[in-house]
This record gives C-alpha cells, structure tokens and sequence, in this order.
C-alpha cells in the first residue's frame, strides 16, 4: 500500500506538470512553470436574462479569452515522506467591458500545503473544494451543470485535506467568510446575504473502468438583521453524484446529479432544486481525437415563487433542458483544436404547473475553440 500510495502521489503530480518546464530543481526543491492560451471563436445568445421583461439579445460573433492562464508549483521534500506544496495560478480575467474577455490579470488560485505519502496532505488558502471534482460529463467551454448552486466549489478562504488510497481520494473541507465589512470603519462583519462559512465532504474512485463520485456540502450565509427585508438565504445543504463506466473500445457512459435544499431566513419558504444528466465520451482516435455530449433537465421549485427574478418573476418552478456536443482533436501533445455547441431552455410555471406566458429563456452558443499549452 506505501508503495501505491506514494505512486499515486507522483503520478498526480507528474499529470498535471505534464507540459510544465521546470525552472529551478536542487535538493529536494522544484518549481515549474506552465499555463496555456486558449482562444474561442463563438457565436452565441441569450434571451431574457435578468431582464424584468421579455427579450432578446441578437445573437453576436467574436473571438475571446477562453480561461487562458498560467500558474507557478513548487514542492519541496522534506524527508521521511514528508513533503511542502504551494500554487499560484493566474488568469486573464475581463469585465463586461473587454469585449476580447482578456482585461486584467487576476489570481485564480494561491495556496500552500503540507503533506505524507501515508497520510495524504492539508492545503490552505485560495482553491477548489473536492466538489470541483465532481461531475464526469466533458466539457470545454460551455458546461450545463453548475456545480456550485448544489455545493460550494472553490473559495478565497479554504482550508482542504484530501487522503489517497487505492483507486480512490477521501477530501473534506471548511471555507471562511470572504465578504466583509471595511475593517478601517470598524466594521468587520461578514456582508449580509454572503456566505459566513461552509463545508464539504466527498469521495471519488476510478479503478477498473468504474467511475464513482459523491460529495456532500452546507453552506451557510450571512442574514439581514431586518428581517422585513426580502428573504435571505440561511443555508443550503446539497450532494452532488456521478457514476460512470469507462469501456475497453474508448466509450465511456455517465450520469451526473444533484440535489439542494435552500432554507430562508424567514422560513416561510424553501427552494428545492435537482438536476439529472445522462453523458458520454467517445475516443474516435485514441488519445488525438474525441466526441462527447451531455443532457441536462434541472427543475428549481420554490415555495411562493418571490426568489425568482427577471423573466421567470411570478413562476413558482422553473424547468431546464439543454444538450451539449462537442469534438476536439489533438493537433500536438500541447495543442488541441475544439467545436463545442449547447443549446438550453428554461421554462416558468406556477403553482398547478401551468406555463407562465413569456418567461421562456434561450441559451444558445456555439464556438471554435484553440488551446495552446506550454
């Protein structure tokens, strides 16, 4: 088991550093350096979307930032299996206003760590929880399930310990408050209707073409002292789930979902929602070239319908159904090609499931995508 445990370990890191140049390695110490660009030629629009009326943004075309970045590891050994970690990731990040989506830099993700090849490792600081992990339908650009409306994904504050075994990953996780009040006035408390604090539970294994995930959460937030206020969230409990089998011939079939539960401050109403979504990969040329695709249907149903905004104002439920299909192809060993499209419509009903007259909201997009590694 030692000698599974630390190959795991290894071969984590060596995965993920697989297009990386390493800048500096003595005694015990290396530091590599990779990122990569990624580039999206995309024709999209969206109907209706925080809008308090019905309409429609005319579909557009452009070239964009596509999450490009690149980030700085380090790990340090330090004897007897003990080992030092840290990671900083940095990505362009525009506003609304940069139409190219480049703008600023911004840091994605910084933290350090500490770590056994026996015992697993605890990491501190700006990071993804083991939720992120969750979820087998492929994806490039344009992803259906939002994992973060069910469990908490990342954070700027996030304590994580994460055990590996045989085939299989034990995590757990705390994430602080990040929203406070200027500390210079006085006023340190966390911002109302933001999250106080929140954690997360989850195992994965991958072994033998079997595919498991399960990953539980609660996420509490910080209420409004005026309870006349609209309701504010109080907490949501969630669990996300996927379970897959990867076949000999390259094909791999999944099913992904989740469920959620939002408790209000002034328990008068819950929101309940829950999504199921079938998927699959296929490898047309193994290890060059695939084709993938997922359905999604999530239903979000509330008790007096008030949460809603904009275009499904008025609805007590709202219903989902999206498909995405997508291809790549691997130009290089660090250059990959992509087409990836999703189509998506939301729908609003009241309270004896009766459709809501014009609260049908579109998602449609469909993009030629390049990535570049180095």
């Amino acid at each position: 088991m030692k000698k599974t445990l630390a190959a795991l370990i290894i071969g984590a890191f060596a995965a993920s550093a697989a297009n990386a140049a390493v800048i500096y390695n003595n005694e015990g110490t290396k530091v590599e350096l990779n990122g990569s660009l990624r580039i999206n030629l995309e024709k999209s629009n969206q109907d209706g979307i925080n809008k308090s009326k019905t309409t429609k943004r005319h579909s557009h075309s452009g070239l964009k930032n596509d999450g490009s970045r690149f980030e700085i590891k380090a790990h340090h050994d330090l004897g007897d299996g003990y080992y030092a970690l840290a990671r900083t990731e940095v990505r362009f990040d525009g506003d609304a206003s940069d139409r190219d989506g480049f703008g600023d830099l911004t840091t994605k993700r910084a933290y350090v760590g500490l770590g056994h090849k026996e015992f697993g490792q605890v990491t501190l600081g700006r990071q993804v929880t083991i939720a992120d992990d969750l979820i087998i339908a492929e994806d490039k650009t344009y992803g259906l399930i939002s994992k973060g409306d069910y469990v908490s994904k990342d954070g700027k504050s996030v304590i994580r310990y994460d055990y590996y075994g045989d085939g299989f990953q034990l995590g757990a996780g705390y994430q602080f408050a990040e929203k406070r009040g200027d500390s210079d006035e006085g006023n340190n408390e966390v911002d109302a209707k933001s999250v106080e604090n929140s954690t997360q539970f989850g195992a994965l294994y991958d072994k033998d073409g079997v595919i498991a995930k399960v990953a539980f959460g609660r996420t509490n937030y910080k209420t409004d002292t005026d309870i006349t206020l609209n309701a504010t969230k109080q907490h949501r409990d969630g669990v996300l789930a996927s379970i897959g089998y990867e076949f000999n011939n390259g094909l791999t079939l999944s099913l992904d979902g989740g469920y959620a539960k939002t408790k209000f401050i002034n328990n008068q109403k819950d929101e309940r929602r829950y999504f199921v979504s079938p998927g699959f990969q296929y490898a047309i040329i193994d290890k060059v070239s695939n084709i993938y695709g997922n359905y999604k249907y999530e239903q979000v149903k509330n008790d007096d319908g008030k949460s809603f905004k904009g275009i499904l104002a008025g609805s007590t439920k709202s219903k989902t159904n999206g498909f995405l299909l997508g291809i790549d192809y691997k130009l290089h060993k660090q250059v990959v090609t992509y087409l990836e499209g999703k189509y998506q419509v939301t729908k609003g009903y009241d309270k004896d499931g009766k459709y809501v007259n014009n609260s049908k909201i579109k998602d449609k997009a469909i993009g030629v995508g390049i990535r570049v590694y180095f």
